[in-house]
């Protein structure tokens, strides 16, 4: 029997209330929707990166008829277009004419909206009451629609429309699925379809042919997997952000799938008070990310607006040079609106959006900072006086030895000052010598 049979034919009351929980959630759900959907541009965590590569991809299909490979704009020149996202930032470019940057606003929503539904068609027995609350109560859910994690939600939905096609008996629409969610955001995705599938082993009757679609899955993932690991954003992090970052995004983003099955499994008991248990469960893994986690830094990003108008005088000044790399040392409050500026009207950014690949760190040495300069092909620095006391590291006070410093090997000279920040240009002449 099948999940959709099961499910239809196994008759577990809830317990009263349940209707009126699961409208409540899908009330506050539209409610949500409907503000977010209300901005052009949402400024949150991981927002601004889709936006950005949805405007490049756009802009090499509409102006040049093709895909893009590479994104040279983008993280010293090595970026690719696609370190993740393919499905769903190329049909995001394909509606860019149409809809601009609303567009992906609306991709982003379509995501979380995707991950519900696909949730309901993988677990048939969450479709009532209590349980289907829960679904819409999933943390990680709604922390992708709030960070703008787009194609981490994009590729979930997929990956569990996968989970829905084996249920049902469909092993190769099950493969293809799994394949191109996993493909879609292959560093997160993937090890959760991984432990998903390991989990399941000792479970299944053919155990064989569960792991023969699965690697046929992983298959089709493997040229996404290849472009994680030479893309900037990888190959510009240190050993030790690349580990931290990679297991605490991994970690409470696994919820995503582990709550519908370990609450599926609930179900099964037929206990009825499992039920709202499991409401106030989710609920109270929501509460507790709200700090941990930054989320609440995210519900904010609903209202948020970013004052980039002394970044954009110096964008719209003889001083900026159109195809020049830039470092920008933003501060904390822009959600990365004034990098996406910089790209609009020109520039190159030394790195890509991710935080792994912004070096936001301190320098022990002169020599050191040089040698960033000089590997990363800077030509001029955006430093906003803010950056100090929103990253707490001590790059603005080693810019301003360097420049001061008259025997330095490298360069650098203030050429724009503005309220609030100031405009290096980085002289390279030494770093072919070194």
């Amino acid at each position: 029997m099948d999940a959709r049979a099961e499910a239809r034919d196994t008759d577990v009351r809830d317990l009263p209330g349940g209707n009126i929980a699961l409208a409540l959630l899908a009330a506050a759900w539209i409610a949500v929707l409907v503000v977010y959907l209300d901005h052009r541009i949402v400024l949150t965590s991981d927002s601004m990166n889709n936006y950005v590569h949805v405007w490049g991809i756009a802009r090499e299909l509409w102006h040049h008829g093709h895909l893009p490979w590479r994104m040279p704009v983008l993280g010293h020149g090595e970026a690719y277009a696609y370190p993740y996202g393919f499905a769903n930032w190329t049909t995001a470019a394909i509606v860019w004419p149409v809809l601009g940057n609303w567009g992906v606003t609306l991709w982003t929503a379509l995501g979380a909206v995707g991950c519900i539904a696909a949730t309901f068609l993988a677990f048939p027995e969450l479709r009532r009451g209590w349980w289907a609350a829960v679904v819409l109560a999933n943390p990680c859910i709604i922390e992708s629609l709030l960070f703008g994690q787009q194609s981490f939600a994009w590729g979930t939905a997929l990956f569990l429309l996968g989970v829905a096609a084996w249920r049902r008996k469909r092993p190769l629409v099950a493969a293809l699925l799994a394949g191109l969610g996993q493909a879609t955001h292959a560093p997160i995705v993937l090890p959760i379809a991984a432990l998903l599938v390991l989990a399941c082993l000792p479970f299944v009757r053919d155990r064989r042919a569960l792991l023969r679609w699965y690697a046929l899955s992983l298959l089709i993932a493997l040229p996404a997997v290849v472009l994680v690991f030479v893309s900037p954003g990888y190959a510009d992090a240190t050993t030790r952000d690349r580990l931290v970052n990679f297991i605490g995004t991994l970690g409470p983003r696994c919820l995503i799938v582990a709550m519908p099955v370990i609450f599926a499994l609930a179900w099964r008991t037929r206990i009825r008070v499992l039920a709202p248990l499991a409401l106030v469960i989710a609920l109270s893994v929501n509460v507790s990310f709200e700090k941990t986690l930054n989320v609440d830094w995210q519900w904010r990003g609903l209202t948020r607006t970013a004052n980039t108008a002394t970044l954009d005088d110096f964008l719209h000044s003889k001083e900026f040079v159109p195809g020049a790399t830039y470092r920008v040392l933003r501060s904390g409050n822009d959600a990365k609106l004034g990098l996406y500026h910089v790209l609009r009207e020109g520039g190159r950014l030394d790195s890509e959006l991710f935080p792994e690949s912004m070096a936001i760190r301190s320098f022990s040495r002169l020599s050191e900072y040089e040698q960033l300069l000089c590997d990363r092909h800077v030509d001029f620095v955006i430093a906003d006086e803010s950056y100090t006391r929103s990253r707490h590291t001590n790059e603005l006070a080693v810019l301003k030895r360097l420049a001061a410093t008259q025997d330095a090997r490298m360069r650098l000279r203030t050429i724009a000052k503005h309220p609030g920040y100031l405009v290096y240009d980085v002289v390279r002449s030494a770093c072919g010598a070194r």
